[in-house]
């Protein structure tokens, strides 16, 4: 260890010399649209499918085949941050912010509170934001 370049006199290694490194990194988006839909995917097993619009309505990521209902849906809902239809066979589940537009399909047997706090949590983290806070 006394030979490395981190060294301290102790032995234990001093990794403040990593941190005055001259090379910067520039910070990416951490979650982009697509890896948005797998995870909440992950966050529920009841998401069937999904899709992520811009406020355009731009299908950013998810089937071609689900955009034009999305956009459908959102704009009935008008002003509405959040929409929930239910029916027989299942529901569908849509969220806004002023980036971005997530719309999922569900079983019948998903859970609307997390599932409309799973679609806040991930379009704040679309957005680089503050997480929403569990009800």
């Amino acid at each position: 260890m006394l030979g490395h370049p981190h060294a301290s006199r102790a032995g234990r290694r001093d990794d403040s010399a990593l941190l005055t490194d001259r090379h910067s990194v520039t910070p990416t988006p951490a979650l982009t649209p697509s890896l948005a839909l797998d995870y909440l995917r992950e966050l529920s097993a009841d998401i069937r499918s999904g899709v992520v619009l811009a406020p355009d309505g731009e299908l950013l990521a998810g089937p071609e085949e689900l955009a034009e209902p999305a956009r459908d849906l959102l704009t009935a809902a008008g002003d509405s941050a959040e929409v929930h239809v239910s029916t027989a066979d299942g529901a569908v589940y849509a969220a806004r912010s002023d980036d971005h537009a997530i719309a999922v399909v569900c079983g019948r047997f998903a859970l609307p509170s997390l599932i409309r706090y799973d679609l806040r949590l991930v379009l704040a983290d679309l957005a680089g934001g503050d997480r929403p806070e569990a009800a």
